[in-house]
């Protein structure tokens, strides 16, 4: 992978991860909702992280450190299911849950696209978002991705069942129970420089 890659945008700058950059994640904050517990970053010993970083960086995989303007790392994106031939990848998005709601993720995701579709020439990004995970759908939409398709996937949060726990009722219609599995409904979401699509 390329160290050498460093954008910069508004509010962050984005580099190529280094294997360093993970120990910095297991200091971040814990989400305080136990509706996102499964989003915390887990605690991993030294080659826990060391096969998590070969994992989310080998073949066509590419992982990068977001840093607010002092410097700390507040999140990291990746780009997975690459194709060079169908120009697309999927993104996917982690933060710091302490440093949510400042900007950081509409303002990352704006800067690594201009480089996705200018520089490396790649025609579309996907994403795939829980319906019940409201800011993170406005906040890609804020930056232009849109909805096209819905499916229901396994809900592995074990702190919470929405189905049951009177806390979550707001959510209820995003779940469902199928056999001995909860699962939840995750929206697909596109951007795309093609007009057509």
């Amino acid at each position: 992978m390329d160290d050498k890659i460093i954008l910069w945008g508004n509010k962050v700058s984005v580099r190529s991860m280094r294997k360093e950059d993970v120990e910095k994640m297991l200091h971040w904050s814990l989400h305080d909702d136990l509706l996102f517990y499964d989003y915390n970053f887990p605690y991993m010993d030294i080659e826990e992280r060391q096969q998590w970083f070969e994992l989310k960086t080998k073949g066509l995989k590419r992982c990068f450190s977001v840093f607010d303007m002092q410097g700390q790392m507040v999140g990291y994106m990746s780009l997975r299911n690459v194709s060079r031939l169908f120009k697309r990848a999927e993104l996917g998005i982690v933060f710091d849950p302490g440093e949510l709601s400042k900007g950081y993720g509409s303002d990352a995701v704006t800067t690594l696209l201009k480089w996705y579709f200018k520089e490396l020439g790649y025609r579309k990004m996907i994403l795939t978002v829980a319906a019940y995970n409201e800011r993170a759908i406005k906040s890609y939409k804020k930056v232009g991705f849109q909805k096209y398709a819905q499916q229901f996937g396994e809900f592995m949060n074990p702190k919470v069942n929405p189905l049951i726990d009177e806390d979550f009722k707001h959510i209820k219609k995003y779940f469902r129970k199928k056999g001995n599995k909860l699962e939840v409904l995750y929206y697909k979401m596109q951007i795309s420089t093609l007009s057509t699509e």
